[in-house]
């Protein structure tokens, strides 16, 4: 496990075990929604990159992904996406980070965590809001 601080919060991580699960999750995107998520994502600020690359989270499989149309050409996400780890230091309920135009929060939901994650698990939900970028344009 390797020490991680963000903010005042301190968590080990298992990457090799969250890299592995990450690659072998079941999670498939099927719907244009999905689609249009990682391709949206594709243009994500250097910030949250980082970020994601700091917990070992490959933000284009999320264990979980939720699309709500706004006006315009805009779609919020909301998901989960889960860590082989555990918070060694800081409160789980008072995590809410904005990390460029994403919001990551620590929950402790765990409804959907991929089959192939081994215990401790870290549950960080996130919400964003992407263009539709997709050439097919999809009703509202």
């Amino acid at each position: 496990m390797k020490t991680v601080q963000i903010e005042q919060w301190v968590v080990a991580i298992q990457y090799e075990e969250t890299k592995m699960a990450f690659e072998l999750n079941d999670f498939r995107c099927r719907s244009e929604e999905c689609h249009n998520f990682v391709k949206a994502s594709a243009g994500i600020e250097p910030v949250v990159l980082k970020f994601a690359e700091k917990l070992g989270i490959d933000l284009s499989k999320p264990s979980q992904l939720n699309s709500h149309r706004l006006d315009g050409n805009l779609v919020m996400y909301t998901g989960q996406y889960h860590i082989v780890g555990e918070i060694i230091e800081g409160d789980v309920n008072g995590w809410d980070l904005v990390v460029g135009q994403h919001c990551f929060s620590l929950t402790d939901e765990f409804t959907h965590i991929p089959v192939v994650m081994l215990e401790p698990i870290i549950e960080i939900s996130f919400e964003v809001v992407l263009p539709w970028v997709l050439s097919s344009v999809k009703s509202v």
